[in-house]
């Protein structure tokens, strides 16, 4: 992931045009690659359960091992946008771009592991409503 981090005037300037952007998406990417826009808490919580669970017949560890992680992406049409991936060994990992580019990062790629079930469905929860900054606390704490 190649890119320049954006000084803090360029920061400010995004976060001020973020007060004005009025067309936010958001996409969850599960395990075994099925996209959803706008998904729903049972959405979201099939796909946390599907990481968490591995019990489907005929999967070997290595098969696991291919499809290890699902994501969720935030954004608005002009920017900035956040992607939240969490892996099956409860690994998450945020990032935060100023685009659907992925050219400019914000800030360096934030990471937490021992990820419960249930807080994973509550972390792209959060996200999926926009509440970016319930993500960005949960990296912050120790």
């Amino acid at each position: 992931m190649s890119g320049r981090y954006l000084l803090w005037a360029e920061v400010q300037q995004w976060k001020a045009k973020r007060t004005t952007m009025s067309n936010s998406w958001c996409y969850l990417l599960t395990r075994y690659g099925e996209e959803k826009g706008k998904p729903t808490r049972d959405e979201i919580s099939a796909a946390i359960k599907e990481l968490y669970e591995e019990n489907l017949p005929g999967m070997t560890e290595g098969d696991y091992e291919e499809h290890g992680a699902g994501s969720l992406r935030y954004g608005y049409d002009d920017g900035p946008m956040y992607v939240l991936e969490i892996t099956r060994h409860g690994t998450a990992r945020l990032e935060e771009w100023a685009d659907q580019d992925y050219e400019i990062e914000l800030c360096p790629v934030k990471e937490a592991e021992a990820l419960s079930q249930e807080k994973a469905a509550l972390l792209w929860e959060h996200l999926a409503a926009g509440e970016i900054e319930a993500v960005r606390l949960y990296f912050q704490m120790p």
